[in-house]
């Protein structure tokens, strides 16, 4: 046994040590060893210390600290961070270096401390994934605070960022998703980002990103994507928001075709409250969204049947128990004229499906981004009147029915809203209907409110018989119907302005109550809308292929 080493190393362990917290470690230096506080990110031109301490085995899995150990410090490259004798480090460029710390006290059979440190930018990608997107992905970023960037664009066109789902990695870096919408290509990834005092960074990432120009769902043409609204929210803390996505594309369209569609079937169990919003402002008044029960595409025809008791909603397609009707169109287009809409939004009051399904079809002929979104719940820009859910007249037959005479108040909730209301006649006689939408948020001139009267279908009838159409503009009418029979009919309200608003109804016999107390039409306060129309035209899905 050695006589000099082991008195030498006791002095310099106890020097300004207690005898109580004084450690004696054998001469086995092997059981001695150097952990290091990890720094996972060091910016450039920054600085920090690290922390050595030393530790000896006394057991299996059972370590005691050392105290009053010098530490010799080195960096693996200088150029990338220098390291001094007290654990001074300053980060000089971007990379990574070894920082080692190795006990001074003991020889080489001590266990030294080694640290990978990344020194970075306050903000520097490292890669994006995946390679190759189409319009709808999701484009991961990953990198040193790409949590602080607020613009990414590839070729120009911007990206739209993924909400609440930034992620944070020990090692500190971190994730964010943004979305990939039209007219994007493929192109290096532009952002601008902020981090701390350093201010607002503008680059080129130097990867290139492949993307294909077609969306995620394609082709859903004349094949439905199927979307469950059971399975789990895509964000935990919206649990109602069952599905988004903001970046979907209306493709260009296939010669000869005039007209593209995107075919999607939202499957659920049971009775609920559901909103779907389908939103393009760029491309406005380019498409029209058709939502029905049932849906089949027909090779055979090239085109889209539905069942025989099945209802549709959406402007030219409000289908009842099978059979086709729409409202009055103009001559030159043989389209319902109605005003521009950037968006859909169709709400449904307890919702229940014959085949637990609801088909949506978004006919195009523009091609576009445009954004789909399905909520459970109601939403509105007016609460639900007392007659939801009264979309169709299939879901009006299951909802009060009303006998003349009648008279109520109720509600265009969104933007072209249409509501059916089932009433039944006792006997032949003339009556009166009047209609008159209150004032509201909206200029007057923009309120332009129409209605019909229907008769109630029988299994087999081929087209349904319009008794009475009220299609001038403006949201007032007082109509009288002369010798309507004994039946059941429907009141139709249509929603020509796209304008919600609240109305008063009635039906009653000739100079019975619709005839007493009824409101003034609200004074105008600008241009009415000026309409021509035609007769009703038939139901047309345009095929979405030549």
């Amino acid at each position: 046994m050695r006589a000099g080493p082991p008195i030498t190393l006791a002095v310099a362990l106890c020097s300004g040590a207690t005898a109580a917290t004084c450690v004696f470690p054998t001469e086995r230096d092997s059981s001695v060893h150097v952990s290091l506080t990890k720094i996972p990110i060091l910016f450039r031109g920054e600085d920090t210390v690290a922390t050595a301490r030393a530790w000896q085995m006394v057991g299996p899995g059972d370590s005691q600290p050392i105290p009053n150990v010098v530490f010799v410090w080195s960096s693996s490259n200088p150029s990338v961070a220098t390291v001094d004798g007290a654990g001074h480090i300053v980060g000089v460029t971007s990379g990574t270096v070894i920082i080692t710390a190795a006990a001074a006290n003991f020889d080489k059979q001590a266990r030294a401390a080694a640290d990978t440190l990344r020194v970075a930018a306050p903000l520097e990608i490292d890669s994006l994934r995946p390679k190759g997107v189409k319009y709808g992905e999701i484009l991961s970023i990953y990198g040193v605070g790409v949590d602080s960037i607020f613009s990414a664009s590839l070729a120009g066109a911007q990206l739209i960022r993924v909400p609440f789902a930034d992620t944070q990695f020990a090692g500190g870096t971190e994730r964010s998703k943004w979305w990939v919408p039209p007219p994007a290509h493929t192109d290096t990834l532009f952002f601008l980002g902020i981090s701390g005092p350093n201010g607002i960074f503008g680059f080129f990432h130097g990867d290139t990103t492949r993307v294909t120009e077609v969306d995620l769902f394609e082709p859903n043409d004349i094949i439905p994507t199927t979307i469950s609204l059971n399975a789990p929210p895509p964000f935990a803390v919206f649990p109602t928001l069952e599905f988004t996505n903001p970046a979907l594309a209306f493709e260009p369209i296939k010669r000869p075709a005039l007209a593209g569609s995107d075919w999607y079937r939202f499957t659920h169990a049971g009775a609920r409250d559901v909103t779907i919003i389908l939103s393009a402002p760029q491309i406005a008044r380019t498409f029209s969204t058709f939502l029905t029960d049932s849906l089949i595409w027909d090779p055979a025809k090239q085109t889209y049947t539905i069942g025989p008791d099945s209802w549709t909603f959406g402007p030219k397609s409000h289908v009842c128990h099978g059979v086709p009707w729409a409202p009055a169109a103009s001559p030159s287009t043989s389209m319902p004229d109605e005003a521009p809409a950037d968006s859909t939004i169709v709400a449904f009051k307890n919702l229940s499906l014959p085949h637990d399904f609801l088909d949506a079809v978004a006919v195009y002929t523009a091609q576009g981004r445009y954004g789909l979104t399905v909520i459970t719940g109601y939403q509105s820009e007016l609460p639900a009147d007392s007659h939801e859910d009264d979309n169709s007249c299939n879901a009006a037959d299951s909802r009060q029915v009303f006998a003349v005479p009648f008279r109520d108040t109720l509600a265009i909730e969104n933007p072209h809203d249409v509501d059916w209301i089932r009433f039944t006649v006792a006997s032949l006689g003339n009556y009166q209907f009047r209609l008159h939408a209150f004032p509201g948020v909206h200029p007057d001139s923009l309120k332009d409110l129409d209605l019909y009267v229907v008769k109630v279908p029988n299994p087999g009838d081929p087209s349904l018989s319009i008794i009475m159409a009220d299609t001038a503009a403006g949201s007032d009418v007082n109509r009288t119907v002369v010798g309507l029979a004994a039946g059941s009919y429907y009141a139709v309200v249509v929603d020509f302005a796209g304008t919600a608003t609240m109305y008063e109804i009635c039906a009653a016999p000739l100079l019975g109550s619709c005839s007493t107390s009824f409101p003034a039409p609200p004074l105008s306060t600008g241009a009415s809308t000026v309409r021509q129309r035609s007769a009703q035209a038939p139901l047309l899905l345009p095929s979405p292929r030549p």
